[in-house]
C-alpha cells in the first residue's frame, strides 16, 4: 500500500503543475482525488466544482455530502474507497469539460486506475460514464440507459465490474434521481459483498 500511495502522490504532484489544457488558467488548484490507494471501489465524477477547487479535495460540496451519506449507508467511508474525476481542474463556471480537455487529462486517471487496481469502478454521470465505457468498447448512449447496469469488462488489462450511476449533484435537483442513486448504492453494497466472498474462496 505504501508504494501505491507514493505513486499516487507523484501523480498528484504532476497535476499540481499541469498545463496540458486550458482548464488550469481559471482554476485555483488541481484536484487529483483521494482515498484508499488500494481501494476495491473507485468512484469517478466529472470535474471539480467551486468548493473542490478551493479545497483541493473531490466532492466536498453539497453533492459530496450526499455521496458521503450514501457511502455511510452501506457501511463505507471515504477512506475505504477512492474518489476522483475525469478532469483534475475546475472548468470555468462549472461548464462541462470539452473533449480535448478530457483527452489531455484522462491519462492521469488511467495511471491512478493502474496503481489502485479497483475491482469495481463507479462512473458518476454522463461524461465519466461515456469515458469509462468507451475505453472498454462498451456501447453507451446516455446515463439514463446505462445507470444501474453491470458491465464486466477488461480495463487496462484487468477484469473489472463497471456500474454507472447518476452524478450525486443530480440528487440536489430531483427526488427521482435521488431515489435512483439510493437504489444503485444498494447494488453497490451487494457487489462489494460478492467481491469479498470471491476473495475468500480464491484466497
Amino acid at each position: 500500500m505504501k508504494n501505491q500511495q507514493l505513486l499516487l502522490n507523484d501523480i498528484a504532484a504532476e497535476i499540481k503543475y499541469c498545463r496540458k489544457c486550458r482548464l488550469h488558467e481559471a482554476a485555483c488548484q488541481g484536484v487529483p482525488g483521494e482515498g484508499d490507494p488500494s481501494a476495491d471501489i473507485l468512484f469517478i465524477g466529472e470535474a471539480p466544482g467551486k468548493n473542490e477547487d478551493l479545497s483541493g479535495r473531490p466532492f466536498v460540496g453539497s453533492a459530496g455530502k450526499f455521496l458521503d451519506s450514501m457511502l455511510n449507508g452501506i457501511g463505507l467511508a471515504r477512506t475505504d474507497v477512492f474518489i476522483a474525476n475525469i478532469v483534475k481542474h475546475r472548468p470555468p463556471k462549472n461548464r462541462a469539460p470539452k473533449p480535448d480537455e478530457i483527452q489531455a487529462c484522462t491519462p492521469y486517471l488511467d495511471s491512478q486506475i493502474k496503481i489502485i487496481k479497483p475491482k469495481i469502478i463507479i462512473p458518476m454521470g454522463q461524461h465519466a460514464t461515456n469515458y469509462i465505457l468507451s475505453r472498454t468498447g462498451a456501447d453507451f448512449q446516455n446515463i439514463s440507459a446505462a445507470r444501474g447496469k453491470l458491465y464486466e469488462r477488461v480495463w487496462l488489462g484487468r477484469q473489472v465490474i463497471i456500474m454507472p450511476i447518476y452524478h450525486p449533484a443530480a440528487s440536489l435537483y430531483s427526488p427521482k434521481y435521488k431515489a435512483a442513486i439510493k437504489e444503485d448504492f444498494q447494488k453497490i453494497q451487494a457487489l462489494m459483498q460478492e467481491c469479498q466472498r470471491e476473495y475468500k474462496v480464491n484466497k
